[in-house]
């Protein structure tokens, strides 16, 4: 069975681990210091902070720009749950904005009708790898509400460029982007987040939240002379720190990020090159291709014009071996969001559409070209519609 995504574990990946366990430090240790600067340095930011997921990242960044009980949080309607869970755990509303149904990401026309006064943090997701127009999101957000943060989920994302060249997690853009370091993802630290930012005091934010709220800054603490030992904590947060082996893995794993992006890169040429003309198929925007940091690779599919169902066709692709998965459901869509609000489907029609055609195939470095001809062929057959497909579906 070929996944749709996998990790790539090599032979420095488990040295770089070995070496952490035989350290003196398990945790908030040199392999944290040394990956989060080592992160800081391919955003171009001044500052990053681990932690031990790309949820703890959402949560970290939302708290730390101050957001809580009466403010709303704009979440483009497709998501991975985490971009709205993480407003929701601060006490504070989600409000969702629609998507382009071709890209499934936030565009300034699908956010500009959700933006009000009442808006305090705007978050657009770089869905499946490609950037949205931040720039341009940037100066809708300015123009229609200035008290709001922009922090970019950038979960999908490392490794991409924004449309002026620079990496994603510069925070030219957003004061803060968050980023997700779970097995399918570019950097895989086994779990694992971090946020990226030029602010010192949302940097010190943020690494207070990871570590319960505590601090030992001598300038913030009220009884500064208590002793070396002495912490306090001005406000609660949670253990979201992340262990040295995890930092030692992902550190290992970002410095081959140009190399795995290349080759998924690759992959996706073969794809657009070979599966374009298909019927009843459409592929990723070609603009994408050297740009996207292509976490998936994500097919549309009319399905009632191809006369099989979503899940036909990922059976027949399962039978060939090939493993499939769909993103997103629209978040909005979802039962406590859709009880919370009363969404209706209709409510988001570029979400629902992209969707309702939604299909990703397998992509990740370690695929071999034999890996690429199986899925390509795999396809192009289940497509064909022939008397062979049709039979096996029956």
């Amino acid at each position: 069975m070929i996944p749709y995504g996998r990790q790539s574990i090599e032979a420095d990946d488990i040295d770089a681990v070995v070496r952490s366990l035989k350290s003196d430090w398990l945790t908030q240790g040199p392999e944290l210091e040394k990956f989060e600067d080592a992160l800081a340095q391919q955003c171009n930011a001044s500052f990053s902070v681990a932690c031990n997921s790309g949820t703890a990242a959402l949560h970290m960044a939302y708290a730390a720009a101050g957001i809580g009980p009466g403010d709303l949080v704009v979440v483009p309607a497709n998501t991975f749950l985490a971009t709205a869970n993480a407003a929701i755990y601060l006490g504070a509303e989600v409000r969702f904005c629609d998507v382009d149904p071709d890209t499934g990401l936030m565009t300034p026309d699908t956010l500009r009708d959700a933006l009000d006064d009442r808006v305090r943090a705007v978050i657009p997701v770089h869905f499946a790898g490609q950037a949205c127009d931040v720039a341009a999101i940037k100066e809708l957000v300015c123009d229609h509400c200035p008290r709001a943060t922009i922090i970019e989920d950038a979960c999908h994302a490392i490794g991409g460029v924004y449309a002026d060249g620079s990496p994603i997690g510069l925070p030219n853009y957003a004061s803060m982007i968050a980023f997700s370091f779970h097995p399918v993802k570019h950097v895989a630290a086994g779990e694992g987040g971090a946020v990226t930012t030029d602010c010192a005091l949302l940097k010190e934010r943020l690494a207070q939240f990871r570590c319960h709220g505590m601090t030992k800054a001598k300038d913030q603490l009220r009884r500064p002379d208590e002793g070396s030992w002495y912490y306090e904590m001005h406000s609660p947060g949670f253990n979201y720190r992340i262990p040295e082996a995890a930092c030692a893995l992902a550190s290992s794993q970002l410095a081959k990020l140009s190399e795995s992006v290349a080759k998924r890169r690759l992959i996706v040429e073969r794809y657009l090159d070979q599966l374009d003309g298909l019927p009843h198929l459409s592929l990723p925007p070609r603009s994408h291709l050297n740009t996207s940091a292509w976490h998936l690779f994500c097919l549309h599919i009319d399905f009632h014009a191809l006369g099989l169902s979503r899940t036909d066709v990922m059976e027949l692709l399962r039978t060939d071996g090939i493993g499939t998965q769909v993103h997103y459901f629209p978040v909005s869509l979802q039962p406590f969001y859709q009880d919370r609000y009363g969404h209706q489907d209709a409510q988001f029609p570029g979400a629902m559409a992209h969707y309702q055609r939604a299909l990703s195939i397998p992509l990740f470095p370690a695929m071999t070209d034999t890996d690429v001809d199986r899925v390509i062929a795999s396809i192009r057959k289940t497509l064909a519609g022939d008397s062979t497909v049709m039979r096996r579906v029956a």
